[in-house]
């Protein structure tokens, strides 16, 4: 029997063009592991997590690491060439915080095109990864987001009926027959529908509308680290979880305005701080939890700043920079039990535990 070493999760943060300060986190992540191994190329997360999650454009993030298969590096260039130069570019400003719950401020059209896009830069077609321009020729694009054969990847979304229900989990594991249609781009679109960004999305035999899990579940790392609980019961899990560069303050005057109160109650909703500051209680002094979240100089970053990419890089070094301690703790828990060939200095899975009950078609780790 394998033996079971510790099951390893990497959450991602919902936060818009911000996502990629998450990436630039990951691949830091990333290459220490590969400098411990002294590998060839950069381990990619699919080949290292055994859960890949998100929620937002964390989602999409996820989707792209864990179910495409990208390394950090495609993933990073895909992020910032196609998903935010073309999807966050907004049809319309708000005149106000209440004029913003009235129409999307983003074209879903664009999104699904960009996330389209993504699927075919990644295609693992031979006959299309022999053709100059996958971009526009490789008829992939419909993929269903259901896969035993990748790494797992969840993305969480909500009802729009029901908004206080718990998150839905889309899970490429998933067996349930209701959502089994359910393509790549149509989950990603669930799980970045935020109401005054991008609109819902029906999905499944039943048509029942989503949007994205933001507000109340902007981190998901607690949901995820249950799910992992769930599909590896009785395993020890390891959570990295990696944030979008949120601040953790919020003002609420309650002379201001009502468009100033609504803001800050959304700005409460959707903080990524209350489940961070409860994980890190959770865990003291435990090697099961390491958080990473840039502290300074993305807040004022907004969606719409597609072009921000030098800023959003220059705050996230700085971070990485004058994190390293922490940083080295959580390589050294990461790579824990991993094994890789080091005398071919390639990447080499390593043998899977007993697959989850039920679910023995599918690939786990």
């Amino acid at each position: 029997m394998t033996s079971q070493r510790p099951v390893r999760v990497l959450s991602i943060d919902g936060g818009g063009v911000r996502g990629y300060s998450s990436l630039l986190i990951i691949e830091h992540i990333m290459e220490k592991i590969q400098a411990k191994y002294g590998l060839s190329d950069v381990p990619r997360p699919c080949d290292h997590f055994d859960l890949i999650g998100g929620t937002g454009t964390g989602g999409i993030i996820a989707i792209m690491l864990g179910r495409l298969g990208m390394s950090v590096d495609d993933c990073a260039k895909t992020y910032r060439e196609v998903i935010a130069k073309h999807a966050f570019v907004p049809d319309r400003v708000p005149n106000s915080t209440l004029d913003s719950f009235r129409e999307p401020a983003f074209s879903a059209k664009r999104l699904e095109n960009a996330m389209k896009t993504a699927i075919r830069r990644s295609c693992s077609d031979r006959e299309c990864r022999s053709r100059q321009n996958r971009d526009d020729q490789c008829p992939h694009s419909d993929k269903l987001f259901r896969d035993g054969s990748c790494t797992k990847t969840v993305v969480l979304a909500m009802t729009k009926d029901n908004i206080d229900a718990r998150p839905t989990l889309f899970g490429t594991y998933d067996r349930t027959t209701a959502y089994k249609s359910c393509t790549i781009w149509q989950v990603a679109r669930a799980t970045t529908a935020a109401v005054d960004f991008f609109e819902s999305i029906k999905l499944g035999r039943d048509e029942i509308e989503f949007i994205d899990a933001s507000y109340g579940h902007n981190n998901p790392c607690k949901a995820l680290i249950k799910e992992a609980r769930k599909l590896f019961p009785g395993r020890k899990i390891q959570a990295l979880s990696v944030g979008a560069g949120l601040g953790d303050v919020v003002s609420l005057n309650v002379e201001k305005s009502s468009e100033a109160i609504i803001k800050a109650l959304r700005e409460i909703a959707a903080s990524s701080q209350s489940v961070a500051r409860e994980l890190a209680d959770e865990y003291t002094d435990t090697d099961q939890y390491f958080r990473f979240n840039v502290d300074q100089g993305l807040r004022d970053i907004t969606l719409a700043d597609w072009d921000k990419g030098s800023r959003i890089s220059a705050h996230t070094h700085n971070y990485l920079n004058e994190n390293q301690r922490q940083i080295e703790r959580c390589v050294a828990t990461l790579c824990e039990g991993r094994k890789y060939d080091n005398s071919e200095k390639s990447r080499v899975p390593e043998d899977p535990p007993p697959p989850y009950p039920g679910r023995q078609s599918f690939r786990n780790y």
